[in-house]
C-alpha cells in the first residue's frame, strides 16, 4: 500500500460507531496517510478496546482529565511526526480518494499558509447516503483567502501550529476552537486558506446538532471568552458587538434555551481562563476582520 506522508489526528469521546466508520472510509483512500492518531478522552473506557481489537495499527493517546476536542488535538499534533497535518473529527472523512496526496502537495507548495480549510458536505440527516471516498480527478485546484476553518476538516502545518499556544482545552469549543487558532496564526504572520477543492463529508446534521441548549450557551460564553482572551482592549466594544450578534442570531433561529445561560456564565469563563490570556496585535484583528467582510462580500 503506498502512503502520503501525513499525519491524521482525530479527537474522540464515547463515540466507538462513528469513529470505526471514519477509520473504514480512511483505509479507502490512496495513498494513505502514514500514520493516524487518535486521543480518548478521559471518562472512555470503550473506545480504546474497540482499537485494540479492530484498529491495531492506529496509535493511541489517553487523558486523565478531559480536554475536550481542542485539548486533544493539542496532543495529537505534538504528537505527530509529520509535517503535514489532517485535522478530522471522529464522524468526518475524505470524499476523494487521492485526498492525503493533494494535501501535501498543498503544504509542500505553500509554505507561508498555516492552515487550509477544506469544503465540507454535511449529512443533513441523510444517514442513508454515506458517501465513500471516490476517484475524482476532475477537481481542480480551487484556494481562497480565508478567515476561519473547521476542525472536522482542515489540513495544518504542524510547525506553524507549534508556534501558537494551540487550542483552549474546552469541553465545549464552538464559536472559540478554530476562531482562537486563526487569530493566533494570523498574529504569528501566517496566512489562512479555504481549499474547496478538497472534499471532506461530515456524518452531522449541524442545525439540530447546534439547536441543543448546552451548544447554543456555549457559542455566546465563548465568543466573549474569545475577546477576553486575545483582543486588545481598544477591539472590547467591537467584541461585545459580536455576542449580541451571536445573542440576535440564536433568536432569529428560535433557539431560545441556552441564551440566559450562556450569557450568565461569561464571567465565571473568563475569570476561570483568565491564566490563558495572550493578546493579538491590533494587526491581526484588522486582518481578520478584512477576510471576514471580504468572504462576506463574496458570499
Amino acid at each position: 500500500m503506498t502512503t502520503s506522508q501525513t499525519s491524521v489526528v482525530i479527537p474522540t469521546y464515547q463515540r466507538t460507531a462513528e469513529l470505526r466508520q471514519t477509520l473504514q472510509m480512511l483505509a479507502q483512500c490512496v495513498p494513505a496517510p502514514t500514520e493516524i492518531l487518535v486521543h480518548v478522552d478521559a471518562g472512555d473506557t470503550e473506545t480504546p478496546e474497540m482499537l485494540s481489537a479492530e484498529f491495531a495499527e492506529v496509535i493511541v493517546l489517553k487523558s486523565d482529565e478531559r480536554q475536550g476536542p481542542g485539548g486533544g488535538r493539542n496532543k495529537l499534533i505534538a504528537a505527530a511526526k509529520h509535517e503535514c497535518i489532517v485535522s478530522l473529527d471522529d464522524d468526518s472523512w475524505p470524499m476523494d480518494r487521492e485526498f492525503f496526496k493533494r494535501a501535501v502537495d498543498l503544504v509542500e507548495n505553500e509554505p507561508q499558509v498555516a492552515v487550509w480549510g477544506c469544503d465540507i458536505h454535511e449529512s443533513d440527516g441523510a444517514t442513508e447516503k454515506v458517501p465513500a471516498p471516490e476517484a475524482s480527478s476532475e477537481n481542480k485546484l480551487d484556494i481562497k483567502p480565508a478567515s476561519h476553518f473547521v476542525g472536522c476538516g482542515a489540513i495544518l502545518r504542524r510547525s506553524a501550529f507549534l508556534q501558537t499556544r494551540g487550542y483552549l482545552p474546552l469541553r465545549q469549543a464552538y464559536g472559540m476552537e478554530e476562531m482562537d487558532m486563526t487569530l493566533q496564526l494570523i498574529n504569528a504572520g501566517w496566512e489562512i486558506r479555504a481549499a474547496r477543492h478538497l472534499r471532506v463529508f461530515h456524518a452531522c446534521d449541524r442545525q439540530q446538532h447546534h439547536s441543543s441548549p448546552g451548544i447554543n450557551a456555549a457559542h455566546i460564553r465563548n465568543q466573549a471568552l474569545l475577546v477576553f482572551l486575545r483582543y486588545p482592549p481598544r477591539f472590547f466594544p467591537f467584541g461585545m458587538i459580536q455576542v449580541l450578534n451571536r445573542v440576535k442570531f440564536s433568536l432569529q433561529q428560535r433557539r431560545f434555551r441556552g441564551i440566559l445561560t450562556g450569557l450568565l456564565t461569561i464571567l465565571h469563563a473568563c475569570w476561570k481562563h483568565r491564566g490563558d490570556r495572550s493578546r493579538v496585535s491590533t494587526h491581526a484583528v484588522h486582518t481578520f476582520r478584512m477576510l471576514r467582510k471580504q468572504e462576506a462580500e463574496n458570499s
